[in-house]
């Protein structure tokens, strides 16, 4: 009887068993869905943990940035998409229609960049940092790399003009007010390659296609001791697309001012194998830059043409990879009148191989090329009704550096060791034009110049939340004039740097740098002289290397909804090299480069990101400088001067609606503080204020419109004094397309 009761009550259990499960499944569905990012771009390796009734299941996205996960129970289905560099997107849906998760960037707290520590391992750093991303770029109005980045703190040109119609020699960049000349105080990268011109330190923002950016990174405060002598303000380095995914960008847009352009970026990867090639071309009519109260007949648009691209390849073993690239770069440019113009020709060859040794990760990277550079001067009249030419510069160039670096733990440390070489060599032919058209000439100059460096940096944890990173790099410099009775120069310096970083809470942590630094003159400072509107600039054979001694200390603060940095930073710059006003006269300002005795830079930095809502967020910039030049016996007229080209303040806000269901749009103001065109402190450049908006909408999967409209209010701003007014980037709008696959 025994057993016959319990089979039954066997039987019974399985079947209530089967009935339940039988429920289960006729009440379970699949559920598939989508991870993008806030441009609408997909999101693949994404990580997507699904639960509902209890139960927990998870997928990972695939190229096409979808997801399916096969049973899933009816009712409330919470869901949560987390990956590398985004902050985490929670969604809850009601049953098992398909859904779609949009991944914002990580906030401060999270970002993690990888050029503080040069890329070869994530070192932990106590740098401020700061990253865009590619949707941030692209829900941007700007029409360039370099406006993108002025609501960067601390960011700012030589001038303030948009790259589209600025001449590329005052495209230097400059980071927390050491400035003092056109030169980039600031190293810039492209993949860790220089993208700073190698004759005049200069920066082409358009020489990576724009459909390849994954996302730009900004280390501010001197970073000598892995980057050396270009790096007194910081670190900018552009990061395009990986390999190892197979994915196709691009962006067609048309707009006023007759401009046209064109970007796209394709890759793929196969066993191994991968290949990616990109290119961009943009024409421009420009805009008037001289302001209307001076304008003239001899006034025309700026107009500018560029093409650029690249393609390579590689291969990844796992334990070892090695890839080659070919970059490609033409422009040219109109500079507001009819007689001035100028153009470029670059092209490089590079390689880079890494791999796995001594319980580290190696990485090696060199590069060479060549290019031209050509441009034409003018005189123009005092009622600008004529003009003439007065010089034609060519100036080719070639370049080659290399470097190696190792970077891995050592008796429980983590330890960084490099080495890296530079050579550039350009000359320069000049022809000159006499007041009553009589060509000279040509007349040469140039030179070469050598750098040899070591550098290491340790990163040391003694507690859980102290991080100590101790950097040093030794730099040998020398430059060699073309003209054998101009003197030689050579130098070698040291860089070292502190830097620390506690953790105090979850919510709150500090960091703190000392660091030391140098910059060399360029061959441009050097050798060459230029000249805008009726200011003559001469060059200097005899300038030395500039030295920064500096220290930042900052806090980070963290919440659910909202994070935010606060640094404050001390500068001290001897030896400034300078465009000093030597001579005035009513029809023309002669400067030279001189060294300066000091300059002294402090500020604060504060940056914020507040997300509200799923569906907003509003981020924050401030920066105040003060820069001024102290202790100046060889140019007394200069002491207590503030430094030319460095506003008082920068405040920048950006307020994005994001519904991927509707669309996207973004606010951005932007407003800078008065600032001087010269040393003196006679030509002021005054405040303004920017508003850019832009909106996009998917088309299609895949497709997207949008349009975007810079200085929505048309505001007239001033960019130089030359000491004609100029004037900056009037209301532009376009509109175009973007299509992202798979």
């Amino acid at each position: 009887m025994k057993l016959v009761y319990f089979a039954r009550v066997r039987l019974a259990v399985f079947v209530i068993i089967c009935l339940s499960a039988r429920v289960i499944i006729a009440d379970a569905a699949p559920l598939t869905g989508t991870v993008v990012d806030a441009s609408g771009a997909p999101v693949p390796g994404a990580t997507v943990v699904v639960t509902a009734s209890g139960r927990q299941q998870s997928a990972t996205t695939n190229d096409r940035g979808r997801f399916d996960v096969p049973d899933v129970p009816d009712g409330d289905v919470h869901l949560r998409a987390t990956a590398p560099g985004f902050a985490d997107a929670v969604l809850t849906v009601n049953g098992t229609a398909s859904a779609r998760l949009v991944l914002q960037p990580a906030p401060l707290i999270d970002t993690v960049t990888v050029t503080a520590s040069r890329g070869a391992e994530r070192l932990g750093t106590a740098a401020s940092t700061t990253v865009l991303t590619s949707a941030e770029l692209l829900n941007s109005a700007a029409g360039s790399l370099d406006d993108a980045l002025r609501n960067t703190p601390g960011f700012s040109l030589f001038r303030r003009s948009s790259s589209r119609v600025s001449n590329p020699t005052t495209q230097g960049v400059t980071l927390r007010g050491v400035s003092g000349s056109g030169a980039s105080r600031t190293m810039v990268l492209a993949d860790g390659l220089p993208l700073n011109d190698a004759f005049g330190s200069w920066v082409y923002w358009n020489k990576v296609p724009q459909a390849a950016i994954e996302r730009v990174e900004i280390v501010r405060g001197a970073t000598g001791d892995l980057y050396g002598a270009d790096a007194l303000g910081g670190v900018v380095q552009v990061l395009t697309f990986s390999p190892g995914r197979t994915r196709l960008r691009a962006t067609a847009d048309v707009g006023t001012q007759d401009t046209v352009r064109g970007s796209g970026f394709g890759g793929a990867q196969r066993s191994g194998w991968h290949g990616e090639a990109a290119g961009e071309w943009l024409r421009t009519k420009g805009a008037i830059v001289i302001a209307p109260e001076v304008r003239g007949i001899v006034d025309v648009r700026a107009d500018s043409d560029y093409g650029t691209g690249f393609i390579g390849g590689g291969y990844d073993a796992g334990a070892w990879h090695a890839s080659g690239r070919l970059s490609l770069y033409a422009e040219d440019r109109g500079n507001g009148t009819p007689l001035q113009v100028n153009d470029t020709e670059w092209k490089q060859v590079s390689g880079e191989g890494g791999g796995a040794a001594f319980g580290g990760a190696w990485l090696a990277r060199a590069a060479g090329g060549t290019q031209t550079y050509f441009q034409t001067f003018s005189a123009v009249a005092a009622d600008r009704a004529t003009e003439r030419l007065t010089t034609e510069q060519t100036m080719p160039s070639s370049f080659a550096n290399v470097s190696g670096q190792w970077a891995g733990t050592w008796r429980g440390y983590a330890l960084l060791v490099g080495a890296e070489g530079k050579h550039t060599e350009s000359d320069i032919e000049e022809i000159r034009y006499s007041l009553t058209n009589v060509r000279s000439g040509p007349f040469f100059a140039g030179g070469s110049e050598s750098t040899g460096s070591g550098f290491a940096r340790v990163s040391l944890s003694p507690a859980d939340r102290f991080t100590l990173l101790l950097g040093l790099r030794a730099d040998a410099w020398q430059s060699t004039p073309a003209d054998a009775a101009l003197p030689e120069h050579s130098s070698v310096f040291l860089s070292p740097r502190v830097s620390a970083a506690y953790r105090m809470h979850d919510g709150v942590s500090l960091h703190g740098s000392i660091y030391r630094a140098a910059r060399t003159p360029t061959l441009n400072e050097l050798h060459r002289g230029f000249r805008v509107g009726n200011i003559v600039t001469n060059p200097n054979p005899r300038l030395d290397p500039e030295q920064l001694g500096g220290a930042e200390a900052g806090a980070l603060f963290t919440s659910s909804r909202m994070s935010a940095r606060v640094t404050g930073f001390w500068n001290r710059l001897t030896d400034a090299i300078t465009n000093v006003t030597v001579a005035t006269a009513p029809a023309q300002i002669t400067r030279q480069r001189q060294n300066t005795d000091t300059v002294r830079a402090a500020g604060l930095e504060l940056e914020a990101d507040v997300r509200p809502h799923r569906h907003w967020t509003i981020g924050g910039v401030l920066a105040l400088t003060r820069s001024t030049f102290t202790n100046t016996p060889a140019q007394p007229a200069l002491d207590g001067n503030r430094v030319p080209q460095v506003p008082t303040y920068q405040v920048g806000t950006t307020v994005t609606y994001l519904d991927p269901r509707r669309f996207t749009a973004a606010l951005q103001v932007r407003a800078i503080g008065e600032q001087f065109d010269d040393d003196l402190n006679e030509l002021e450049l005054g405040s303004f204020t920017v508003v850019d908006l832009t909106g996009s909408r998917e088309v299609r999967h895949g497709l997207h419109a949008f349009v975007a409209i810079e200085n929505l209010f048309d505001s007239e701003y001033d960019v130089g004094r030359t000491p004609i007014r100029t004037i900056g980037w009037p209301r532009a709008v376009r509109g175009g397309v973007r299509i992202f696959l798979p």
